[in-house]
């Protein structure tokens, strides 16, 4: 069976700022009439689906492959009328996985399958599901890998009936055989398998990621050749493709789905998957013969495993009033969030603009002209409803009163009553006694040791930290680099800079001995890595939290003797929040009641349950929780015992209900700092030659921004 790792990935990107020198203007009414749009049909796959490994298209109807979590695994037929979902009665013994299938032309249906031995086959099977012919594929895979279990196996027919089987493992292997089964020749390719199609014109595509294992391009076979063609099509940031029929394939990023016509190089814009209220989660499509696309996608949900639904999508007008919302790159949990507003409410739908997919590999320059290319809108009036705060400077944007204050919102919402959520969390977030923006989980940053260290200590202060690693020698902090720890420090002290007065003190003693011991950190750094890994002795680890496994882990490291020690500070304990997304409201927008209609479903219960880090909404939090003790979250793959304890529950409690504090977001200004504090860790200057040119580049910056 696939295994499928779910990932939250948090990238950290560069942000430039820009002078705003502007009053509020009102944002432009649009009175052009509505534009054509896709509008969504939605039908409920059974919840026993934990699993789908591939969505095909014959006769108008979805055929899908299923797995449960007991591990059997299916293939199911859903009509595209009713949604009436069928399994079909393939002749396969119940400890055979059926990892992936295709149609030949003549109706028969073809399936890799791995049985309970770890052996692999390719099966043909007659329209009775009977199997009339078995392929022992173990021989032909292990020509080019050595033999184990665990295989990503991918299969695709061309319309001739040649079958492609393709494997993943670190590079990409595909296996090519004749339409009777019979093996023909391998190919191989550098870069990693993504996965396979068939494009409208019959040919097999194998889509595998370029030299910088961000991008990917899709190859095709040339059968005469026996190798691939040589026109291949660069697809930029890719996280799916399908083939399609009016089209010749179909690819999607985490934010919109793109077609291509045959032999294009550039993908024509079809819409956002926000759009048209689809998750982008575990997404397969189709296309049917009317030109109607068919899309299977999960619902993330910590408690339980996916929950998939099939969407029917026709063209169509929305006539809903269209709320429009910004992101320099939005965050899975950003697109879900407007996903789920954009399929359940009736008045208002979200318009999102992205400067970038999340999986594209941006450049420094191409993201400071896309901050340019905001600001400048911002300025000319063209100010968005929504602001997606999660890679901009909020006290930038607050401080020139950008951001609608939403305290009073929360005040006056009737279903909402702060008692239910940690309100350290919103009082962290808070800038001159106003909330410039909501979000609905959050990660925490701090230290974790063995308790026996902080004994007879009342706190935990960079004297401190200096006396451990005296103790027990340099390299004894997991996760800690001199570079890791002065970015740490600088996210959480905000001691070094004034906004309100524009001056800086990177130039004083107090920082000029913070980097001298950031120095020291990484003349000696060895380890820098997750919890997950850790091995060898450490005497404490730097760490952000975002699940209770990760609790789980260190308890089980420091044999149930785990202390939090937070991070090292002169004013007791600091835990520094990470809010999972940043969404805030225009203070000039003229749909401020339909953009509080969105941003409020980031309070809910519901939706928080949904989120990638620790719920900020406490009855979400201790069900999230309770989960995870059941062994039921979605992140045991985590932790390999695969439950936690109520004592774990309650330190991670204990950890969200204490922190004080949010990390600081102008990457920027902290760019600046670690670019000149590596010349430092090289010897290329001294500390105070260091922390001189880094008090001149930051005071510039900054009273660029007053």
């Amino acid at each position: 069976m696939k295994m499928k790792m779910i990932r939250q990935v948090l990238t950290v990107l560069v942000l430039t700022g820009m002078l705003f020198s502007m009053t509020a203007c009102g944002k432009q009414t649009k009175t052009e009439a509505p534009e054509a749009s896709y509008i969504a049909s939605f039908f409920d796959i059974p919840d026993t689906v934990a699993d789908i490994s591939r969505l095909l298209i014959k006769d108008n109807t979805a055929y899908m492959c299923c797995f449960e979590e007991s591990g059997i695994s299916y293939l199911a037929s859903m009509t595209v009328g009713d949604g009436e979902f069928q399994k079909l009665p393939l002749e396969v013994e119940a400890s055979t996985s059926l990892l992936d299938f295709a149609f030949d032309s003549k109706g028969s249906t073809w399936a890799v399958c791995m049985d309970d031995t770890d052996r692999y086959s390719l099966k043909k099977f007659n329209r009775d599901g009977q199997v009339i012919q078995n392929i022992d594929l173990n021989e032909v895979l292990e020509t080019t890998n050595a033999a184990g279990a665990g295989r990503d196996l991918f299969l695709s027919i061309d319309a001739e009936g040649y079958i492609c089987v393709a494997e993943k493992r670190g590079n990409t292997s595909a296996y090519i055989f004749d339409d009777k089964g019979q093996f023909l020749f391998p190919l191989t390719y550098e870069g990693s398998l993504l996965n396979t199609i068939t494009t409208a014109e019959g040919k097999i595509g194998v889509c595998a990621s370029t030299a910088n294992r961000m991008d990917y391009e899709l190859l095709t076979v040339d059968m005469k050749s026996r190798d691939w063609n040589k026109d291949r099509i660069y697809l930029k940031a890719t996280a799916g493709l399908y083939g399609g029929s009016s089209n010749s394939f179909y690819r999607f990023d985490s934010s919109s789905l793109y077609s291509y016509a045959a032999g294009s190089q550039e993908g024509r814009h079809v819409f956002n998957w926000s759009d048209v209220g689809l998750s982008a989660s575990d997404v397969h499509l189709g296309e049917l013969s009317d030109g109607r696309l068919i899309v299977v996608a999960a619902s993330p949900n910590q408690t339980t495993a996916f929950t998939y639904e099939m969407a029917v999508l026709s063209q169509g007008v929305d006539e809903r009033t269209v709320l429009s919302m910004v992101s320099l790159t939005a965050g899975p949990g950003v697109v879900q969030a407007v996903s789920e507003f954009n399929k359940t409410n009736s008045q208002y739908r979200i318009e999102r603009t992205e400067y970038f997919p999340f999986e594209q590999n941006v450049s420094d320059e191409e993201w400071d002209s896309a901050v340019v290319n905001l600001n400048t809108r911002i300025i000319s009036g063209d100010i968005p409803d929504i602001l997606d705060m999660s890679n901009l400077s909020v006290q930038i944007y607050h401080s020139k009163g950008l951001l609608e204050d939403l305290y009073p919102y929360i005040e006056k919402d009737p279903m909402l009553h702060m008692e239910d959520y940690f309100e350290n969390v919103f009082k962290a977030i808070s800038l001159d006694g106003k909330l410039p923006y909501i979000t609905d989980g959050a990660a925490v940053s701090t230290m974790l040791a063995d308790a026996d260290i902080m004994k007879g200590r009342t706190g935990w202060t960079l004297q401190d930290l200096e006396n451990v690693l005296n103790a027990s020698g340099s390299n004894s902090i997991s996760n800690m680099s001199g570079a890791s720890f002065l970015k740490v420090m600088l996210q959480t002290d905000n001691s070094f800079v004034d906004w309100a007065s524009g001056k800086c003190s990177f130039d004083s003693p107090e920082f000029i001995k913070l980097l001298e011991f950031a120095g020291r950190i990484q003349d000696n750094s060895k380890n820098v890595f997750g919890g997950e890994n850790l091995s060898g002795t450490y005497a404490a680890a730097y760490e952000t939290i975002l699940s209770i496994y990760q609790i789980t882990q260190y308890r089980d490291y420091y044999h149930g003797n785990l202390e939090l020690l937070g991070l090292p500070s002169s004013s007791g304990e600091y835990h520094a929040l990470k809010p999972e997304v940043k969404i805030g409201i225009s203070s000039a927008s003229g749909q401020k009641d339909g953009a509080w209609e969105f941003v409020r479903t980031l309070l809910t219960e519901e939706h928080q349950k949904s989120c990638s880090m620790l719920p900020i909404h406490q009855g979400a939090f201790d069900t999230v929780m309770q989960a995870a003790i059941d062994g039921k979250s979605i992140w045991t793959w985590l932790y390999e015992n695969g439950k936690a304890t109520t004592e774990d529950a309650q330190v991670t409690r204990q950890l969200l209900s204490n922190a004080a504090y949010v990390v600081n977001d102008n990457q920027t200004l902290e760019q600046i700092i670690l670019e000149e504090a590596r010349e430092y860790f090289s010897g290329a200057r001294n500390a105070k030659e260091a922390a001189e040119r880094i008090q001149s580049r930051a005071s510039l910056y900054i009273n660029e921004q007053m």
